[in-house]
């Protein structure tokens, strides 16, 4: 199984996060790098996943928040797609 650490303060923005993902897990070329195309590809995905995020000591508030919200998605994506599994850690 695949393994993906996010830690959410080594990033300046949620792009970086979605090239991250995109590096790590061999998303297609055509992978939009919004949450529409997260949802997509990780639904589709046939290769079992372990995803990890890390939520804690993140400064910006933006990305504090679009991490949520990615976060959400993923957690979506896990609930149709048996090969995800998704850990949040928090504060």
């Amino acid at each position: 199984m695949k393994s993906v650490v996010i830690y959410g303060s080594d990033f300046e923005n949620i792009k970086q996060v979605h090239e991250f993902l995109a590096g790590e897990l061999d998303f297609p070329d055509y992978y939009g790098a919004n949450l529409d195309a997260l949802y997509d590809v990780l639904t589709e995905r046939d290769q079992p996943v372990s995803i990890e995020i890390h939520m804690e000591d993140i400064e910006n508030p933006d990305l504090l928040q679009a991490l949520e919200k990615m976060t959400d998605v993923i957690a979506d994506a896990t609930a149709e797609n048996e090969a995800i599994e998704l850990t949040v850690v928090e504060v």
